[in-house]
């Protein structure tokens, strides 16, 4: 200490203040305070005077209390240093774990972003360039490297699809979107694509001048939600639809037994089934291999027009080269479309009219299903969606057809009704005209009988030869009617069961036309008229059964001469190429144009039996046997002026190798 003091006679206190400013620094207040006491004892003992006295002078006591306020300021000042310094520290490892935490945060909410099971996107600027997209995302989209791209380049569905022209707006008016089950393409890792549904929000991000800087995303993946839903409202609709064609189809029976008019069963199933099942019903019938249209059944008044227009244009014939759609139905096959285009709906159309009435009527599904019987088509029906929306679907043809099948049924067995009840009325006729016929032979023979009975009681000897004569020849006449009409009967009995055969033979056709003629030459005499025959130059010769033809041949002279009202008969043998014709006319009453279909036809008859005696199946026997021998006869016929009766005949030239057989109708038997 003494070594010092010559160094410091005049700042005897720096020394000292650098030693509280030391202690203050390094301790605080409690080290500054006791080196600043000690410093205070050491200058007042050692620097000033008197020396080694606590009680200095003034002047030194001047200089202690300036000493102990630069002190106490020091100290104070080193404190608040000390305490900044610590505070600084304090501050910056603050900053520090607080920096560190937040990257940490960052990080983890980078991480739960990125593998967030939602879709996260975040889009900067007006062109909405993809500053962020999460693994979800990138799956989505089908592809990675979104960010740095635009929305339009990176997906070039979305502006197809209106997604550009969302987030412009949401961008433009700061408004967020929210959308639910939004639909996009997703592209699958084997390149196919499938429609996905979203829950989408697009919320709008600000800067920090609170202007839009950009849209953050959120997409969640609702497909199997969607798609839960979607078959819970299809069952829905089904359980529906099959509610109302189960409906439908027991209401059918009552239709179907309303009546036994094939018309009126058609009409009525057509209003029915709309609108259940349809929104329009057409009903075509089939005549002659073309159709009719019959009904056209609708829902709305407002298209009662349409219906009178759509009534004159029916299905195309079949063979129709420019209408393809409807050549299956004739055919007994169904045709379904369930969605039907413009195109589509053009290619039914008739003319420049019909198509448009088909663009009013605009079809958007279609099914025609035909009613088929005895492996025929006898009607169509059409069923069609317009302004329904509605579909139909494979369920809806499965139930069309049976629809159709059980119309069919319906009208198959009307129609058996409607023949056995015909074959009831024919049979009492029948029965009615055979035994009047019948008898008509035994009256007279009875008579006879009675009459050469007594004959017998006036001659009490030998009755003479020429009055037994004239009696037998009655008898025998009436014996002959008879049995031809016996006969009748029975071939008619043979043809029906396949049992009639034919002996067929070489046979030259004039000699037997010839035979026959002479053999009605008395009877056309009785009905005052002539026969006139001409059977040609040159013979010709064929293979058939003798007795039948001649039977065939005398049921048309004797058909001529019954009905000819005494005027001439001519019969003709005219060749044609590979064949020859007997036509034998008659200039008597005629035929009606109603009767000419079934005169043919088994116990058919165009006249009264009033007026006319006969059973009424001399024709249809004539017909059955000709068509057994390969050929076909045919009538015409005008009221009041007489019939032309044309038999077709398969012939050989004279010299022909024609040998002898012998053939069954059997399986030949036509339905009359």
């Amino acid at each position: 200490m003494f070594v010092g003091r010559p160094y410091a006679p005049t700042a005897p206190f720096l020394f000292f203040l650098g030693a509280v400013m030391v202690a203050g620094w390094w301790g605080g207040w409690g080290p500054a305070l006791l080196t600043m006491l000690l410093s205070l004892a050491v200058v007042d003992l050692f620097y000033l005077e008197p020396l080694l006295d606590l009680m200095p002078g003034m002047g030194g006591a001047i200089s202690m209390v300036a000493f102990v306020v630069l002190a106490l300021l020091t100290t104070k000042l080193s404190v608040m240093l000390r305490s900044a310094r610590e505070e600084r520290s304090r501050l910056m490892a603050w900053e520090l774990d607080a920096r560190h935490e937040a990257e940490a945060e960052r990080a983890r909410l980078h991480s739960l972003f990125t593998d967030a099971p939602g879709c996260i996107i975040l889009l900067q600027g007006p062109r909405h360039v993809f500053s962020f997209s999460n693994v979800m995302n990138d799956t989505m989209m089908g592809r990675t490297g979104l960010v740095g791209m635009e929305v339009r380049q990176a997906l070039p569905w979305a502006e197809e699809r209106g997604f550009i022209a969302l987030l412009d707006t949401v961008y433009r008016t700061g408004v967020a979107y929210r959308g639910d089950a939004v639909a996009f393409p997703r592209t699958l890792p084997d390149g196919t694509v499938q429609e996905t549904y979203l829950n989408l929000v697009y919320q709008p991000t600000r800067g920090e001048d609170g202007q839009v800087s950009g849209i953050a995303g959120f997409g969640f993946d609702v497909t199997e939600q969607v798609l839960a839903r979607q078959k819970a409202e299809t069952l829905t609709r089904e359980i529906q639809a099959a509610k109302a064609r189960a409906l439908l189809m027991a209401e059918s029976g009552a239709v179907l037994a309303s009546s036994l008019d094939d018309e009126s069963v058609l009409r009525n199933m057509a209003k029915l089934v709309v609108p259940t099942f349809a929104d329009w019903c057409f009903v075509d019938l089939v005549e002659e291999g073309t159709y009719r249209r019959l009904e056209v059944a609708h829902l709305r008044p407002e298209d009662e027009g349409l219906a009178r227009v759509l009534l004159r244009h029916g299905l195309y014939p079949t063979g129709h080269p420019e209408h393809a759609p409807t050549l299956p139905l004739l055919h007994g096959e169904p045709l379904h479309v369930e969605h039907l285009t413009p195109g589509q709906a053009a290619g039914f159309a008739h003319d420049a009219e019909h198509l448009q009435v088909i663009r009013e009527v605009d079809p958007v599904s279609v099914i025609a299903v035909p009613l088929m019987a005895r492996g025929r088509s006898m009607a169509v029906f059409s069923f069609i969606y317009a302004h329904s929306g509605r579909r139909y679907t494979p369920e809806d043809l499965v139930f069309a057809k049976e629809l159709a099948r059980r119309v069919s049924l319906s009208m198959e067995n009307a129609r058996l009704y409607r023949e056995a009840q015909e074959a009831v009325r024919l049979r009492d006729e029948f029965m009615s005209i055979a035994s009047h016929e019948l008898k008509t032979p035994l009256t007279p023979l009875k008579l006879k009988l009675q009459a050469l009975s007594r004959e017998l009681g006036r001659y009490p000897g030998p009755i003479p030869r020429e009055v037994v004569t004239k009696y037998l020849e009655v008898g025998d006449l009436q014996i002959k009617k008879l049995t031809e009409l016996v006969d009748e009967l029975l071939d008619v009995s043979r043809i029906a069961s396949g049992r009639l055969s034919l002996d067929l033979q070489r046979l030259e056709l004039a000699p037997l036309v010839r035979e026959v003629m002479a053999q009605h030459e008395l009877q056309a005499r009785r009905a005052g008229s002539t026969l006139e025959l001409d059977v040609g130059a040159v013979p010709v010769v064929g293979e058939w059964d003798r007795l039948r033809l001649e039977q065939v041949v005398m049921n048309l002279v004797d058909n001529a001469v019954k009905y000819g009202r005494g005027n001439p008969i001519q019969v003709r043998l005219v060749p044609v190429e590979g064949g020859v014709h007997l036509v034998v006319r008659d200039e008597g009453i005629g035929i009606a144009p109603e009767s000419l279909p079934r005169l043919f036809g088994r116990f058919e008859r165009a006249v009264s039996e009033r007026n006319y005696g006969g059973l009424g199946l001399g024709l249809y026997i004539t017909r059955m046997l000709v068509e057994a021998m390969g050929g076909r006869v045919r009538v015409e016929s005008t009221l009041g002026k007489g019939s032309t009766f044309t038999v077709e005949l398969a012939c050989h030239p004279l010299g022909g190798e024609v040998g002898a057989t012998t053939a069954s109708m059997e399986g030949a038997v036509a339905s009359p």
